[in-house]
């Protein structure tokens, strides 16, 4: 399935899962205030469940530049590749002292003019809860262009997602949350494969 990321895969039964449907792409939530933080000993687990085919993205907040270099260095050793998204409000100083490709969840409050002239960003993720910002940000689109960034839509979950239409140059990213669980902390696996987003998905790309 071409360019749906999904975020907050804490356990390997739902990576299984994705990866039956054709998702290609997972976001691992190293936020340790995320309800789907993923502590580090258990990516480690997770790891060798990936193939080659598979992207796989980082998801920090707000962490200390130490922290990140510390994590990134111990998972260099590994036969797969990590992409970093931040999901936090820092300035575009920090993410230029980083000296790492990474990947910006777009909020309009926060420094988004220069970090998009970063020469280390990759990628933008637009909430779809600021698209009345973004949809017609002339100066936005700008940029993206110039930078050829990738550009993901991202919404807060499966049922949100069914109200974004795809292009080529457009993809999806999606959170797991509750909607899909059968308790806490627990995914019910039927009830993801059953998500109307897969069907619309299928059709989008099949018309393209």
């Amino acid at each position: 399935m071409k360019s749906i990321v999904i975020h907050g895969v804490y356990e390997s039964l739902t990576l299984h899962t994705l990866k039956s449907i054709g998702v290609k792409e997972f976001s691992f939530d190293l936020r340790t205030r995320s309800l789907n933080f993923l502590p580090l000993k258990d990516l480690l687990q997770i790891i060798s469940e990936f193939s080659q085919d598979d992207r796989v993205f980082l998801t920090f907040e707000n962490d200390h530049p130490e922290t990140i270099t510390s994590t990134l260095n111990i998972l260099r050793n590994k036969s797969h590749s990590f992409n970093i998204i931040f999901r936090d409000d820092r300035p575009a100083s920090y993410y230029r002292e980083l000296h790492r490709p990474f990947y910006w969840m777009f909020h309009p409050g926060y420094d988004w003019k220069n970090i998009l002239k970063l020469e280390n960003v990759q990628g933008i993720l637009l909430p779809l809860c600021h698209k009345a910002v973004y949809q017609s940000n002339v100066e936005l689109w700008d940029l993206i262009d110039k930078k050829s960034l990738d550009v993901y839509l991202h919404a807060d979950n499966f049922e949100q997602g069914l109200f974004i239409s795809l292009s080529k140059n457009v993809k999806l990213s999606i959170d797991l949350t509750s909607e899909v669980e059968g308790h806490y902390r627990s995914v019910d696996q039927v009830k993801l494969r059953k998500m109307k987003i897969w069907s619309k998905l299928y059709e989008d790309f099949a018309g393209q």
